[in-house]
């Protein structure tokens, strides 16, 4: 079995071995061990197979991988809104099981509560806590922080998407989480912001995506990912300071190092494939 290097990325011709990314638990804010899961019974091949990850705290991590890969799985199992067949996920020495303030989850759409103002959805995680009463002005601040300052008393449904995803970001900023579990982004102004304001606060972060752009833009690690069943096949160091410019030389070979490699993960696939049918 060979290994492949490529500059700084990392990846094995076979999903099969299991790679060792080198830190341990008690240096991790989170932790997922042997971790494998089937949906249903009838199922032949698990939806991910032998996940086992260290995350330090404050890192920003992208989980990338093609469709079916199982990484949106993974990130719920992260947010404690669903448990694996075998494994376990930590955070902060902590087995999750149930979602947490601590560890917050968003998702691609802002899901806010269209009667109320841009101010009212913002405060909801204090206000189902009972803390908001003494906090009002993180939330102002926060607001301001994320660009809203001049729509904090507009209905949510006066604003674009994107500022309503501003909204949805601020919400789960004034729950001062310790971990932000995001699914995939479409703007990319929204990708460096968030990923500036999570490495300010040393909030550690773990994004989902399929697209090499968003993972290199947002990440200081990508983690990537095989399907069938979901694997972890590679990684790659991002060490490029935020925010990061796009057309930059660096950013761009870092692009090209990651398409590159899936391009031999799903080289290695097929072949796979073809050897099971032979």
């Amino acid at each position: 079995m060979n290994k492949i290097n490529i500059g700084s990325i990392s990846a094995i011709d076979k999903p099969s071995i299991e790679i060792n990314l080198g830190t341990s638990m008690s240096a991790s804010n989170i932790w997922i061990s042997d971790l494998t899961h089937y949906y249903n019974k009838k199922q032949t091949s698990p939806t991910l197979d032998n996940i086992n990850l260290s995350i330090p705290k404050g890192q920003l991590t992208a989980l990338i991988g093609r469709s079916g890969c199982g990484k949106s799985t993974l990130l719920q199992m992260l947010a404690g809104l669903l448990m694996p067949t075998e494994g376990a996920v930590r955070i902060n020495g902590h087995t999750v099981y149930k979602p947490n303030a601590k560890w917050n989850m968003m998702f691609q759409k802002p899901s806010l509560y269209p009667w109320m103002t841009v101010r009212e959805n913002a405060a909801l995680s204090l206000v189902f806590a009972g803390t908001y009463k003494g906090n009002e002005d993180r939330v102002e601040n926060l607001l301001d922080m994320v660009g809203l300052a001049e729509h904090k008393s507009k209905n949510v449904q006066q604003l674009s998407g994107g500022q309503q995803q501003r909204v949805a970001l601020a919400r789960s900023l004034a729950a001062e989480p310790e971990v932000l579990l995001l699914d995939a982004f479409t703007r990319s102004q929204l990708q460096t912001e968030v990923a500036q304001i999570c490495h300010d606060q040393g909030i550690t972060m773990v994004l989902v995506t399929h697209d090499i752009e968003e993972a290199v833009a947002m990440a200081d690690k990508v983690v990537i990912m095989n399907h069938n069943p979901g694997r972890i096949v590679g990684s790659l160091e991002v060490p490029v300071e935020y925010p990061r410019n796009r057309s930059s030389t660096e950013f761009v070979a870092l692009k090209e190092k990651l398409f590159e490699e899936f391009e031999k993960i799903d080289q290695a696939k097929q072949a796979e494939l073809e050897q099971q049918a032979s």
